[in-house]
């Protein structure tokens, strides 16, 4: 691994697809009953039970994974040869 170059962008655009892909299926199993019933204990970490804390990390997971998802996905602009930004 110390020697692979680096991804291409047509490369990362794919892996960032897949990767959007699987991201609501991993979201899916981990908010399965199975999965949550494993932290249906009666441990609190500060003061908040186990549960209530796994939900909320598994949210804010979700919502980061997304958001870097949703940039990496961005379709890229060419800056114009002045480099001035021509509106939207």
């Amino acid at each position: 691994m110390a020697g692979e170059p680096l991804p291409t962008p047509p490369e990362r655009e794919a892996r960032a697809r897949d990767a959007a892909i699987v991201l609501p299926l991993l979201g899916l199993m981990l908010l399965m009953p199975p999965v949550i019933v494993l932290f249906a204990v009666p441990i609190r970490v500060s003061g908040v039970p186990l549960i209530v804390v796994y939900l909320i990390g598994v949210w804010l997971a979700l919502v980061l994974g997304a958001a870097l998802l949703g940039r990496a996905l961005q379709p890229r602009t060419p800056a114009s040869p002045d480099g001035c930004s021509t509106p939207s």
